[in-house]
């Protein structure tokens, strides 16, 4: 399942235990409205269901399987990034739904937008419909984000499942080394490629989700919330910025989440990412947080809600 022809853009499907919905994902990339040539990368981690077997029934020059031990969604990314060869890289989650025009659009606004290391769009709902969790920042007239660090401290992520396509240099920089993001990694790649330049933003749905049960945020949502405290510290730190517009949205995006993630990580007996989340919320948090962390450890771990 490989093409001679070299592809221009590279999209990476993770999968893990996605024997029933991969093949929707895949033909929805295959089916593409493209002008440029692309492959289709799945990386099956570790599953133990029939999902490689799913796609290697797909016969297509433009979908290559590639396997890996389970070692979660980001690390699965990583190794899709690394052996594509086109040089630009989009991403689908297998549960995922591209729209025809999703490569295309993208491609179309970063080669209209060289100074941008990454292009983003509008989210949807599997029925059609925009997904109105979507938190979109301002852009300028031609949808340039100059400042995407801002903006995501602000905002969250709003690239949601990776709805975005990025050049393969750019990325590769901003995964270098984070293996180790089990949860909000999406959070944690855009934060990194903020980092490197601007973003510009595509005015139309280009994916439509499909929130399922089995999905990261629903299993491990402790984790989603405590990396997301921890990334976003981490990605101020190597920006290196020191303006009050960056300390201020960093400031709020802790607050808010800091008080939940140590409730959560004290439920879940995970006493480092608690003790590493506790050391953020003091240093960003303000007194006025204690009536939230004391909601937080009354509802997480004496009622022991989820």
């Amino acid at each position: 399942m490989s093409t001679s022809i070299q592809p221009v853009i590279s999209v990476v499907i993770p999968a893990y235990n996605r024997e029933d919905v991969i093949e929707r994902a895949i033909q929805s990339l295959l089916a593409q409205q493209c002008d440029v040539p692309f492959e289709v990368v799945v990386v099956n981690d570790g599953s133990t269901d029939h999902t490689a077997e799913v796609v290697r029934d797909i016969t297509d020059p433009k979908l290559r399987l590639v396997n890996q031990e389970n070692q979660g969604a980001s690390a699965a990314r990583i190794h899709g990034v690394t052996v594509s060869r086109g040089d630009y890289i989009a991403f689908l989650d297998s549960d995922d739904v591209a729209e025809p025009h999703y490569l295309q659009c993208l491609f179309e606004a970063l080669v209209a937008h060289p100074e941008c290391v990454m292009a983003y769009a509008k989210v949807g709902e599997m029925d059609g419909s925009w997904h109105q969790e979507q938190a979109l920042p301002d852009t300028d007239p031609d949808g340039v984000l100059a400042d995407p660090l801002t903006a995501l401290l602000q905002n969250g992520c709003f690239t949601i499942s990776m709805n975005l396509m990025a050049t393969k240099a750019a990325a590769k920089e901003a995964m270098q080394g984070r293996q180790h993001v089990l949860a909000s990694n999406d959070f944690d790649f855009c934060l990194r490629m903020a980092l490197q330049g601007p973003y510009v933003y595509v005015d139309r749905i280009t994916i439509r989700i499909d929130r399922r049960d089995d999905g990261i945020g629903k299993r491990f949502g402790y984790r989603q919330v405590s990396f997301a405290v921890l990334v976003a510290s981490e990605a101020v730190k190597l920006s290196l910025r020191k303006d009050e517009a960056v300390k201020r949205a960093l400031t709020s995006r802790i607050r808010l989440l800091w008080p939940t993630a140590f409730g959560q990580c004290l439920a879940h007996k995970q006493w480092g990412f608690a003790w590493k989340v506790l050391m953020q919320g003091l240093k960003w948090g303000t007194l006025s947080d204690a009536k939230q962390v004391y909601w937080a450890v009354d509802h997480y771990v004496i009622k022991k809600q989820p």
